[in-house]
């Protein structure tokens, strides 16, 4: 059972890595389906490995849903 977890972990993970490039390039925020509280931290997890982008819960219950959003690079001006 533990490996049959660690797969489906494991195979979520290369999707939202994949998520990650696309909100990347568009520069858009991406709301992902709902999904239960161990998917969402897996999401979170990989998110947070990768720069540039970061990623936020909302909704309440089963529609509790993750959104990767890019980060806005700071400018000049605010340094």
């Amino acid at each position: 059972i533990a490996d049959y977890k660690k797969h489906q972990q494991d195979q979520l993970s290369d999707k939202v890595n994949g998520w990650i490039e696309k909100v990347k390039k568009s520069g858009e925020p991406m709301e992902l389906r709902p999904m239960n509280a161990a998917d969402r931290r897996v999401v979170h997890k990989t998110v947070a490995d990768a720069p540039g982008v970061e990623s936020a819960s909302e909704g309440e219950g089963r529609d509790r849903f993750t959104v990767i959003k890019p980060i806005p690079k700071a400018s000049d001006d605010e340094a």
